[in-house]
């Protein structure tokens, strides 16, 4: 979107329904930006005004006779487009719209919103909102918002430079300057805040794509509502992890969407937070839970270089902190390792027998008196075996900070690796300053001292399997007819076969003597099962009998199965041979309205829905990332094996995995759910086999 610089960095802002009055929202838009010292023009266009706020006032967007590149619109609803209209031809780049009054207030008004997404597009002007509440750029010095919250004169800009500001790009008006508000008490150097309102034309996404070309920014806060284009989601972050820029998004909404009809487990366990947190965790998008949680992730990627792994040094003048500390640290999957004894040696020559140098390290106060602080926070860097270092101290004086504030420069500035400050007292506004000119981040909560570094260090490892992952090349893939239909396991045999997913042999049997037949020919114990595209649940109509074994027991069996209502199409019942015991797992696709084709996998077996262990991601992936999916489970551990069990073959359902990613994405649009249950794995190097499969075809 060539305009879109327009909005983020004009040279020149006609403001159209401008007032004299400042006190009001069309008047705070006029002295928002000459308060915020904005070095081009400001027209305000209001014909009821000679004069407004001591700018020449205009009748109309036309009558400025002057390039403008950008203008904000706060007028009623209705006179909207005629006012977006009037700037397109007037030669305006771009208009931020902060007029209400459109979908929101109901269907009545979504006709408006439509109208102006329509305006924009024929006529090449960019538009963001309606029901803006505008936008701030910190280097350009423009406010052009009404919110109380948002101030650029004075804002901070980061110690370290290049890559270390924050963008804060808000779907939900308020709430995007409100973060931005909390973040400048912290010392957040932030570069730009967005409020993109109802998104007519120009979304969240569109902004993030534009900026991320900025070097000044490191890292942004996204807070959404929905996701209106999944697609570009996934092509955003994409390019964001890239440039190793991470997104973390605060997703509003978040109650589970009302359950629609599914033939599946795969489909009954699907729905809208399960989709979300796949997309999220596959992108790298680090997902937040309130407005601090989004400023302590924020602080830290922007304060930090990511660090190779997950130990983490700790550094104390309060023991007890620093053991609490520690433990949630552990509890967010972080580790904080005992120190070598060679470097516990190096600790005791300035820190009293009563202090502590396995880690955490207390440096006692006698030692911090004599530069021991500065000394154990060296001496830890410097390790090998700390990815991390966190310094725990009361920042309730400045005078500790202000003796190392160079000190502390001086190490942060190497940015070898993560060095925060947790203040287990309210840290003074002097002690907050000095660190923060130091270019290191204070926290005044363990939990968002150790979700930073945990999130740094997921964002770590994300990056290196995103390097690592690549697609199967080897796989020819078949396509699905494009009319909808139910494949039993029957008809899904020939496209498991194709894609190379193992199950046992089994016949076809269209009656007593045919099932009697094909049990003999397979040799010891079978399975009959029930084959009709109305009967996908058969085992819970009584239409699956295992373990059987004799003429006799069979054709038995095969009365029992075929003992249907009548409504029940039957296919003929499939005599399948009994496979070997193994672990039963569950995998499948299932199409997710926002997002498309996701891939699951899981523990399996009839208690699935019960246990819901399981995980998902989008498609396509490699056997790396499907690696990664199954070590998410909650169980993961049992597929190791122990002392009763040998590892089993995760290298097998990683590869049906990514098999399956690709099944599904050269079937995108057409697969409604693909569930094989239950998918049994065996030993490391044997294999797996599906022991039950069905393939539910939406069409094109």
């Amino acid at each position: 979107m060539d305009n879109l610089g327009s909005i983020l960095a004009p040279r020149s802002i006609a403001i159209i329904g401008a007032s004299p009055d400042a006190e009001k929202i069309r008047g705070r838009i006029v002295a928002a930006p000459i308060a915020g010292g904005f070095d081009g023009p400001i027209y305000p266009v209001n014909p009821a005004h000679q004069e407004i706020q001591g700018l020449r006032a205009y009748p109309s967007i036309a009558a400025i006779g002057a390039s403008v590149d950008l203008a904000l619109i706060a007028i009623p609803a209705e006179r909207v487009a005629g006012a977006l209209k009037e700037c397109a031809d007037a030669g305006v780049k771009g208009a931020v719209i902060l007029s209400s009054g459109f979908a929101e207030s109901g269907a009545a008004a979504v006709a408006l919103q439509e109208h102006i997404g329509d305006i924009a597009k024929a006529h090449g002007i960019a538009v963001c909102g309606p029901n803006s509440v505008g936008l701030l750029n910190r280097d350009a010095q423009l406010n052009a918002t009404f919110s109380p919250g948002a101030n650029v004169v004075g804002a901070p800009r980061a110690a370290q430079g290049s890559g270390k500001s924050v963008a804060v790009i808000s779907q939900s008006g308020g709430l995007g300057f409100a973060v931005y508000n909390r973040g400048r008490r912290r010392g957040i150097a932030f570069s730009h805040v967005v409020s993109t309102g109802n998104e007519a034309h120009l979304g969240a996404l569109d902004f993030v794509d534009f900026l991320l070309a900025d070097a000044e920014i490191g890292a942004f806060i996204i807070l959404v509502e929905q996701v209106r284009s999944a697609s570009r989601l996934l092509e955003v972050a994409d390019k964001a992890a890239a440039l190793g820029k991470p997104l973390i998004v605060a997703k509003l909404g978040r109650s589970e969407a009302a359950k629609r009809g599914a033939l599946s487990h795969t489909g009954s366990m699907t729905g809208a937070e399960y989709a979300y947190d796949a997309v999220f965790r596959h992108a790298g998008i680090i997902r937040a839970e309130d407005q601090d949680e989004l400023l302590d992730i924020a602080a830290a990627f922007t304060s930090c270089p990511l660090p190779s792994g997950r130990n983490v040094g700790v550094v104390t003048i309060s023991g007890g902190v620093g053991v609490w500390l520690a433990d949630v640290c552990e509890k967010h999957g972080l580790k904080v390792p005992e120190l070598e004894s060679g470097l516990q040696e190096q600790l005791r020559a300035f820190i009293p027998d009563y202090g502590g140098v396995t880690n955490p390290v207390d440096i006692t106060a006698q030692a911090m008196e004599q530069g021991g602080n500065i000394g154990a926070i060296e001496l830890l860097y410097n390790s090998p075996q700390t990815d991390a270092v966190a310094v725990v101290a009361s920042m309730a004086e400045a005078k500790m900070v202000t003796a190392e504030k160079a000190e502390i420069a001086r190490i942060q500035a190497r940015q070898e690796k993560p060095l925060l400050y947790y203040s287990y007292t309210l840290p003074s506004e002097d002690a907050l300053s000095h660190l923060v000119d130091a270019g290191v981040q204070c926290y005044t909560s363990l939990q968002g001292c150790a979700r930073a570094l945990e999130s740094l260090a997921d964002y770590s490892a994300f990056l290196e399997l995103r390097a690592a992952d690549s697609m199967l090349q080897d796989v020819e893939v078949p396509t699905l007819p494009a009319r909808a239909e139910v494949f039993t396991e029957w008809s899904a045999a020939p496209y498991l076969a194709a894609l190379g997913i193992a199950a046992p042999e089994a016949r076809l049997a269209q009656n007593a003597d045919e099932a009697a037949a094909a049990a003999a020919a397979l040799t010891g114990p079978v399975a009959l099962k029930a084959q009709s595209p109305d009967l996908p649940h058969k085992a819970a109509a009584g239409g699956v009998v295992l373990g059987v074994e004799g003429d006799w027991a069979v054709r038995r069996a095969y009365e029992q199965v075929t003992s249907l209502p009548e409504n029940i199409a039957l296919e003929g019942v499939l005599v399948q041979k009994m496979a070997p015991k193994g672990i039963e797992m569950i995998a499948g696709i299932a199409q997710d309205e926002t997002f498309g084709p996701l891939v699951m996998v899981g523990f399996g077996g009839s208690e699935v829905e019960e246990t819901r262990d399981v995980a998902w991601a989008p498609v396509p992936f490699g056997t790396m990332r499907a690696l990664a999916l199954i070590r998410s489970l909650r169980g993961a551990a049992r597929l190791d094996g122990g002392t009763r069990a040998r590892r089993v073959d995760i290298g097998a359902l990683a590869r049906l995995l990514a098999v399956l990613s690709l099944f599904a994405h050269h079937n995108r649009g057409r697969i409604a759910e693909l569930d094989l249950n239950p998918l049994v794995l065996y030993e490391d190097g044997e294999g797996l086999m599906a022991l039950d499969a069905l393939i539910v075809v939406q069409g094109d």
